[in-house]
């Protein structure tokens, strides 16, 4: 009998995953991708239709046709051993890669989940609309959260609606991963499109018209939530050992049980610098295609080797005329060396570009998805699964 593999989640990392485990079994093993979304998201694209409008989503139908993946449109529920229970029924399989992704943490204080907007595929349209709206009247927007997607949407919406008048909270540094010279260009391009910036402040609490917090209560007439992460919790209840953050912990794998792989923001993998690697895309694709590797391998009775990954830089887009590119060593921490201004904006836009050419390219067996790896992993043998 062919051995099944099932991939869930139709984000980056469950469309690559799936793809290319299709691609490199050639028929030896089915693949059946799972989703309770028909569409890819762009997430690297949410804050550019945050204040723009434009979708970001692309049907899977298209994105797998011509292929040998099935796509099952469901919920997932639970992912038994050998078993994943959907809302549309049960499918038994050999091999499981779960891709569900993670989201901003609407649950880090009281009243966000209520009256702030998430940065994500599900309230970004909403968001335009609101901040259009308010734009027209010179309202207020704050954007709670100074990491990457806090400081990329503020200067987004800052520069495509110049009516709005734009706050960014941060509880620590913003673009806290970055280095000081990174960190002071985003401050200096902030300042340049007239967002107010406040470092250091914690929010307590988000009600109807205002933030409580540590500085006191700052008004806003919409309010964009970018702060904190959870992985989505279909792993939860399953007794796997679990980052803080809701990440499942894998091996050097990928493993977190041995019919059950993990990549992607859902994963919690050792990193080379110490702690957990970071989410995102830029680690989700490397992790799914290794995943579908490792995947085929073990029900083909190819050679498998351990997940590496070496982190080239950080891309940071600063509205459409601005950017930063932040250089990483061989620990993931950042060098000294920035490139910023226009030239940066143009590679965070190929590098965009290419998430979506990558999965194109996997699709029509063209080329296949590579990465840095950083150190080199040695291949070693193994037997077909049973």
């Amino acid at each position: 009998m062919t051995p099944h593999l099932v991939v869930i989640g139709t984000g980056y990392a469950g469309l690559l995953a799936a793809l290319r485990a299709a691609r490199i079994a050639r028929g030896r093993v089915a693949v059946t991708l799972v989703g309770a979304s028909d569409q890819l998201v762009e997430r690297v694209r949410l804050h550019e239709q945050a204040a723009t409008g434009r979708s970001v989503a692309h049907p899977v139908a298209e994105l797998i046709a011509g292929t040998a993946v099935r796509f099952v449109h469901a919920r997932a529920l639970e992912v038994a051993p050998r078993r994943l229970v959907t809302d549309a029924g049960v499918l038994e399989f050999d091999r499981a890669i779960v891709c569900t992704g993670g989201s901003v943490d609407l649950d880090l204080v009281p009243g966000a989940r209520e009256h702030a907007f998430a940065i994500d595929g599900d309230r970004v349209a909403r968001l335009f609309s609101e901040a259009r709206r308010i734009a027209a009247r010179g309202g207020r927007v704050a954007v709670c959260g100074g990491g990457l997607t806090g400081v990329e949407i503020a200067t987004e919406l800052a520069e495509a609606l110049p009516g709005l008048r734009v706050e960014l909270v941060s509880a620590s540094e913003i673009v806290p991963g970055l280095g000081g010279k990174a960190r002071e260009h985003a401050r200096a391009v902030l300042k340049r499109l007239g967002v107010a910036v406040r470092e250091g402040v914690r929010v307590t609490a988000v009600a109807a018209d205002h933030l409580d917090s540590e500085a006191g209560p700052i008004g806003f007439d919409l309010c964009a939530w970018a702060a904190g992460f959870r992985a989505m919790p279909l792993l939860a209840g399953l007794g796997l050992p679990m980052a803080a953050d809701g990440r499942v912990i894998v091996d050097a794998y990928l493993h977190a049980r041995p019919d059950l792989l993990v990549a992607g923001d859902a994963a919690a993998f050792a990193s080379a610098g110490g702690g957990w690697l970071g989410a995102g895309c830029k680690t989700a694709m490397p992790m799914a295609a290794h995943a579908a590797d490792t995947a085929v391998a073990e029900l083909t009775g190819g050679a498998v080797r351990e997940f590496s990954y070496g982190d080239l830089g950080y891309c940071v887009s600063l509205g459409r005329r601005d950017g930063i590119l932040q250089f990483m060593d061989a620990a993931g921490q950042p060098r000294e060396r920035i490139l910023k201004g226009r030239v940066a904006a143009w590679i965070k836009e190929q590098v965009c570009r290419y998430t979506l050419l990558a999965l194109r390219a996997e699709q029509r067996q063209l080329l296949a998805y590579r990465w840095q790896r950083r150190p080199a992993r040695p291949l070693v043998a193994v037997e077909a699964a049973q």
